[in-house]
């Protein structure tokens, strides 16, 4: 019987695909209706809650079955069709691969607050202050180009937002008006750092003194608010070890935004005369 309803399906002008999903529809739909109305009949007495559950149940089980069938029937298609759209899809992902990471990039900024228009940032080498961001790039001011300028170079850096996926973001002006800022100054290895942090520290603190409370104040009124674990607004002057030939000191100190390249220059330019000093010292 099986056989001779195949031959009949060939037969049919139409694929066959299609007259098989018709008619299993259609049976099951039948079959559907049969079997509610033998179990209306067998239970005359049935509450109106309980039929309505039972049309319910009946549809999504036939809705269910139908999908299932389907699936079967089509499935030689939906496989072709699935790897033709994987093929479409792999290559749309390859010939825009940077535009998707530069979009996810932007994302990932938008959404963890990285920074945003008049920030100080570094990533990957380039240093600057943002002036334009979009979904694709970043535009910023550059600052240098020597590490221990803060001060714009009057030219424009861009890097595509897809870089915030790999590298680190260091960003200056986390704490608002206020910033930490650090500097190291390489020191030639002979050069004794004792004859030297003295003469830097009475140049750093004077011109720290006059900010030391109000940013101690911020400093604690962001740890309270925000919760951020906030360093200490006293200047310090410290000496690590680099290697055989130059020693570092580091100057760290708090001070408004707008101060920060102006004691910064103060310090290089009494290091610079103590520096000449010792490797000139008088006969």
């Amino acid at each position: 019987m099986w056989t001779t309803l195949q031959h009949w399906l060939d037969s049919i002008p139409a694929s066959s695909e299609i007259i098989q999903s018709v008619l299993m529809i259609i049976v099951l739909i039948a079959l559907r209706s049969i079997l509610l109305s033998a179990h209306f009949r067998s239970h005359p007495d049935l509450e109106l809650e309980h039929k309505r559950r039972a049309l319910v149940v009946s549809r999504n089980f036939t809705l269910l079955a139908v999908i299932l069938c389907l699936a079967m029937i089509w499935a030689a298609q939906i496989q072709s069709l699935a790897l033709s759209m994987f093929a479409v899809a792999a290559a749309i992902v390859l010939a825009t691969k940077e535009l998707i990471m530069c979009l996810s990039g932007s994302l990932l900024r938008a959404i963890t607050k990285q920074y945003s228009v008049g920030d100080y940032i570094e990533i990957n080498g380039l240093r600057g202050r943002v002036v334009d961001i979009n979904l694709l790039n970043t535009l910023m001011m550059e600052i240098g180009p020597n590490p221990l300028i803060g001060q714009l170079s009057g030219e424009t850096l861009s890097f595509p937002n897809s870089l915030l996926l790999s590298h680190t973001v260091r960003r200056d002006n986390i704490l608002g008006p206020f910033v930490i800022h650090t500097l190291e100054i390489p020191v030639p290895i002979h050069l004794d750092s004792d004859a030297i942090i003295p003469d830097l520290a009475a140049v750093l603190e004077p011109m720290c003194k006059p900010y030391i409370k109000r940013v101690t104040r911020y400093l604690d009124t962001m740890q309270t608010k925000k919760l951020f674990i906030t360093p200490a607004a006293q200047p310090r002057i410290t000496r690590v070890p680099f290697d055989d030939k130059v020693y570092k000191i580091i100057v760290r100190f708090a001070t408004p935004l707008e101060k920060r390249l102006e004691i910064q220059q103060a310090v290089l330019d009494e290091f610079l005369r103590v520096q000449y000093r010792l490797l000139n010292p008088k006969p």
